[in-house]
């Protein structure tokens, strides 16, 4: 049975008076069956807030399969304010 977890481990960076960027990292448990043992999915979910209602967003599937690596580009997403609109060429360039 597959199951879905949303990490604690949300970050949260404002942006401008209004504005608010909210990262989460989501663990997705990739095992099939009891005889199969495949890793983990993490993907990132990022979040536009402006004043409390979400305006866009984008959801990454799959940038790493190791809690470390996912963590690592996580930081660097947050580290450098990356909004949703430039999400997947800013991950293809750390990838």
């Amino acid at each position: 049975m597959k199951k879905q977890s949303i990490i604690n481990m949300r970050s949260e960076v404002r942006q401008k008076e209004g504005m608010v960027l909210d990262y989460s990292l989501i663990l997705t448990d990739n095992r099939m069956s009891d005889m199969f043992d495949t890793p983990d999915v993490y993907s990132i979910l990022i979040l536009q807030n402006e004043n409390g209602v979400t305006t866009k967003y984008d959801f990454l599937y799959d940038v790493a399969r190791e809690r470390k690596n996912a963590v690592e580009i996580l930081d660097a997403l947050v580290y450098n304010n990356v909004m949703p609109d430039n999400a997947r060429d800013v991950l293809a360039d750390i990838l």
